[in-house]
């Protein structure tokens, strides 16, 4: 019995719905200790990268 076309038009949202669910509870995990000169060691290069300078792109060449 094949499934109505509603029901394989609202399929997307619950399974979306389950996703954002699951993503939330995992990025929301504790996490185990961490040795605080590793955390400052990666907090140093956060912030050196945050500092670096940024190009600028180029801009489009016109048409001839």
């Amino acid at each position: 019995m094949p499934l109505p076309d509603w029901l394989l038009w609202l399929l997307p949202v619950p399974l979306a719905t389950s996703a954002a669910i699951g993503w939330a509870s995992w990025t929301s995990r504790t996490r185990g200790p961490r040795q605080p000169v590793e955390s400052m060691r990666d907090y140093e290069r956060f912030r050196a990268a945050l500092a670096a300078p940024v190009r600028h792109p180029r801009r489009p060449q016109r048409r001839r």
